[in-house]
């Protein structure tokens, strides 16, 4: 009776210990997804001085089994451009219900490509995991995200001006330029002159630069907006240097940047009189000659007179 008994217990014992090698077979599937926040795109993070892309990625896997897993990683991008360079480990190891993450980083290989690269469109990273067991592949998952480059807005002003002094009480024609140094199509919304210590010179014509629509300078060979305004001393302007300050407010990323010149006035009458006194000594000067040459033939003449007349009366007094 004893002896059923205990093999009763020990029935009932066996069917109740949990089956370890049930509850972590050995072919459990190991999950692959992102740790980092991907959806609906990822923006890169975007060092807009340097045009420079450095970022990190985090993906995990997760190991159910008993025994321990072993990957091999590979990254590629669908993008023309080669845009980024990926730096990861290809051979990973994760062990017996374990979750690991692990990094990709994400770098920029050339300053212009990522400048030209547009913010409006996107390329897509696919990184795969192919499960190893000495040189044979048994499983193979990937995920994909797309990737998007920052907008990043830089316009920048620039100007020709003349390089001569500008007389008081008449005007010169100038050129402001914009440069769209950022990524994507810019403008200025607002525009100011400011003048120092020269309160009668006015700058006039840069609402023509309000408003328009600025690309990116320098990309698929595009050049900067040029605009023409007018630099106008009043008539009662005296000879001085001015300090001309115009600052342009960017519509993209609302920061006012500007462009510094120099204007050089001259006083009404300063070119007139120099002028004028060096037409009167080229006048008086030229009157002097005239006067040397007449007085000459006049000479001639009142000498050829008189010895005419010596002879006539020579020749009278020998009759």
């Amino acid at each position: 009776m004893k002896m059923k008994c205990l093999l009763v217990i020990s029935l009932l014992m066996m069917a109740f210990t949990p089956n370890s090698s049930a509850q972590f077979p050995d072919n459990n599937p190991w999950e692959f997804g992102w740790e980092t926040d991907v959806e609906p795109s990822y923006l890169l993070m975007l060092d807009g001085e340097k045009w420079e892309i450095e970022d990190t990625l985090y993906f995990y896997v997760e190991n159910p089994r008993m025994n321990g897993l072993s990957l091999t990683i590979t990254v590629e991008f669908d993008s023309e451009d080669e845009l980024l360079e990926a730096t990861y480990d290809e051979e990973i190891s994760i062990a017996s219900q374990e979750n690991k993450t692990f990094p990709v980083e994400l770098l920029s290989s050339n300053a212009d490509d990522v400048r030209a690269f547009s913010p409006d469109t996107s390329f897509s990273i696919k990184i795969t995991a192919t499960e190893t067991a000495g040189s044979a592949e048994l499983e193979t998952k990937d995920i994909d995200a797309d990737l998007k480059v920052p907008r990043s807005h830089k316009l920048v002003p620039d100007a020709t001006t003349p390089t001569y002094a500008v007389s008081a009480g008449t005007w010169v024609e100038a050129t402001l330029h914009l440069n769209n140094m950022g990524n994507s199509v810019d403008a200025a919304k607002a525009i100011e002159a400011d003048v120092r210590s020269c309160p009668l010179l006015d700058i006039k014509g840069l609402d023509s630069a309000l408003n328009v629509q600025v690309k990116p300078t320098g990309v698929n060979g595009q050049e900067a907006e040029s605009f023409t305004f007018r630099i106008e001393p009043s008539s009662a302007h005296p000879s001085r240097t001015c300090e001309v300050t115009i600052s342009v407010t960017s519509e993209g990323d609302n920061n006012q940047r500007s462009v510094v010149f120099d204007v050089e006035i001259q006083e009404a009458g300063d070119s007139d009189s120099d002028s004028n006194s060096g037409t009167d000594s080229g006048s008086s000067s030229s009157g002097s000659t005239d006067g040397a040459s007449s007085a000459l033939p006049s000479l001639s003449f009142a000498m050829t007179f008189i010895l005419v007349g010596i002879a006539a009366l020579t020749r009278s007094e020998n009759d």
